[in-house]
């Protein structure tokens, strides 16, 4: 670096300024490999977008279709039924089970029959402690009471066990329906009212398009660089376009050797369904200008 003496410089000041401006030179020039470092972190990959889940939609039961409520394209809902096995015998044996579920009259019955004896034996034992009444009668009214608890006990349990197959006719009526287990779309409508449905087929295949899942294969030297959690720009192929958001949810554990890349599995939200899956795309990993930065202290 130059100094005042070299340079013959009277003025304090301006001896100064040089020193300064020598400074920012040799600031600016080491800046130089960090900035370079900094955009060498963040890169750009190919990714597709994929539906979070897939399922081709049967029964637990086989039977016939009655009756299929959704189609291809259509937009379904969590626990919408979208199809219904034929469920006359089902439905019958449910209102029979309904019937005795809320009949309840025997236990009433039972339970006023043990009040009245419950009250007439301890008249009697009041009599008889009294002597003005038997031993005789007095066993007899406390036979007659505990006989009239065992009734009522059974009477319960009865009305227990008409709730029970009310529950057990419901569940057999709820197998007859075929519902979607989450809010998706549907891509096949594989069978239609009147045909039999056994144990290998399937009515619906739905896909779960929100969340959509980001899929992308890197290179192993970025292998250690993107943790669960980061957030990376994606940009969907036209027509669709535009630029989301999507926060990684899996980094693969394991290495493809042939290709000698890892796969990564980001969760893109899609709550409106604006953005279809199978799309493929461009995705920007900004996170990594920061995880760089420290890991280079």
């Amino acid at each position: 670096m130059a100094n005042c003496a070299k340079l013959r410089l009277s003025h304090s000041s301006l001896c100064a300024l040089v020193i300064g401006a020598s400074a920012a030179l040799a600031f600016a020039s080491a800046s130089k490999p960090a900035l370079a470092q900094e955009r060498q972190a963040a890169f750009d990959a190919d990714c597709l977008i994929e539906p979070s889940a897939k399922v081709e939609l049967g029964a637990s039961v086989s039977g016939l279709v009655k009756e299929v409520f959704a189609d291809r394209g259509d937009a379904v809902t969590a626990g919408q039924i979208v199809a219904e096995l034929d469920s006359g015998v089902e439905r019958t044996s449910l209102e029979v089970a309904r019937a005795r579920a809320e009949n309840d009259h025997e236990v009433l019955s039972k339970r006023s029959r043990m009040e009245y004896l419950t009250k007439k034996s301890n008249r009697i034992t009041k009599l008889a402690e009294m002597k003005a009444a038997s031993e005789a009668s007095r066993d007899e009214s406390d036979s007659d009471l505990k006989q009239a608890e065992q009734e009522l006990h059974e009477a319960e349990l009865s009305f227990r066990m008409a709730q029970l197959e009310l529950r057990h006719s419901e569940a057999l009526l709820e197998q007859r329906m075929i519902r979607s287990p989450y809010d998706g779309v549907v891509i096949e409508r594989a069978l239609t009212a009147g045909a039999y449905l056994h144990d290998q087929a399937h009515v619906l295949t739905i896909l779960r398009t929100d969340p959509l899942f980001v899929e992308v294969y890197l290179p192993l030297e970025r292998l250690g660089r993107i943790q669960v959690g980061a957030l990376a720009e994606v940009y969907p192929e036209d027509p669709v376009g535009g630029r989301l958001t999507a926060k990684v949810s899996v980094v693969d554990r394991f290495i493809d050797a042939p290709s000698a890349t890892f796969g990564v599995r980001l969760t893109l939200d899609n709550p409106e369904g604006k953005v279809p899956a199978g799309l493929r795309c461009t995705i920007k990993f900004r996170t990594l200008v920061a995880n760089h930065r420290h890991d280079a202290g």
